[in-house]
């Protein structure tokens, strides 16, 4: 399959939303994360050795999972869900009015489009049909990575500082929440509607490294030491040294 149409479509999309102002900096961050969420995906799938039709479709899925990301902060400057609209909902209603590339059938854009809606589940349902579960859980361990990295940069002060990237959250240097801290120590999926504290999207994104579906997508996120650079942003206290041990111990069992 050819890609670079659909990169183009994506690349229209989103500058459409630019105004010239300092905003537009948030707008380009969504873009530049769509593009290597595709680029993750595309890793995934080869050192998974998966091709064909699904594989095409789940990179597709990948690249185009965040366009509800422009209309929403258009909309409503802000990338927080809860304080907007879910925006996996508004990506496909996105696609859905878009003229797209030939190529693909009705059936191929109903997957993609359904990949792009359950990006942003908290959890999958356990009924998820077999045929789907490809494209839906690249894409899902192909953004986990790619939004680890952006909040990195952020903690770290390599990215531009901006409170939209961590939805406004307190930056209390030696707070974090007791519901999220209790559900990532457990091995547990925390729960966005808990998160108080600059801290607490940490541990959430802690969280998320056990939550990996591929041993291709551990790896990457090993190799980028994702790991450690989280606990070494966190509070130095006994309870964040048991939960990182606990962590780290879940991760290497499954490398």
């Amino acid at each position: 399959m050819l890609f670079g149409p659909h990169v183009a479509v994506l690349r229209s999309f989103a500058e459409s939303h630019l105004t010239g102002g300092p905003d537009d900096a948030l707008i380009l961050l969504k873009l530049e994360h769509s593009l290597r969420v595709f680029d993750n995906a595309g890793h995934i799938l080869d050192a998974e050795g998966v091709k064909g039709r699904m594989a095409d479709l789940a990179r597709l899925a990948a690249l185009y999972h965040d366009m509800g990301r422009f209309p929403q902060y258009a909309r409503y400057r802000t990338f927080n869900d809860r304080d907007s609209a879910n925006h996996a909902r508004l990506g496909v209603l996105a696609l859905r009015g878009m003229e797209m590339p030939p190529g693909l059938s009705g059936h191929d854009w109903r997957i993609v489009r359904f990949a792009v809606a359950q990006h942003n589940a908290k959890s999958l349902n356990p009924a998820l049909p077999a045929r789907l579960e490809l494209p839906v859980t690249v894409v899902r361990d192909a953004d986990k990575l790619d939004i680890i990295r952006i909040l990195l940069d952020h903690f770290e002060g390599n990215g531009e500082p901006s409170q939209a990237v961590i939805h406004r959250l307190d930056d209390a240097p030696d707070l974090y929440s007791e519901e999220i801290y209790d559900a990532i120590i457990n091995g547990r999926t925390g729960d966005y509607r808990h998160m108080r504290y600059a801290n607490d999207f940490k541990l959430l994104l802690m969280g998320w490294l056990d939550g990996l579906r591929y041993r291709s997508s551990l790896d990457m996120a090993l190799e980028r030491n994702y790991p450690a650079r989280l606990l070494a942003q966190l509070p130095n206290d006994a309870r964040i040294r048991r939960l990182g041990d606990a962590a780290l111990s879940r991760i290497s069992s499954c490398a």
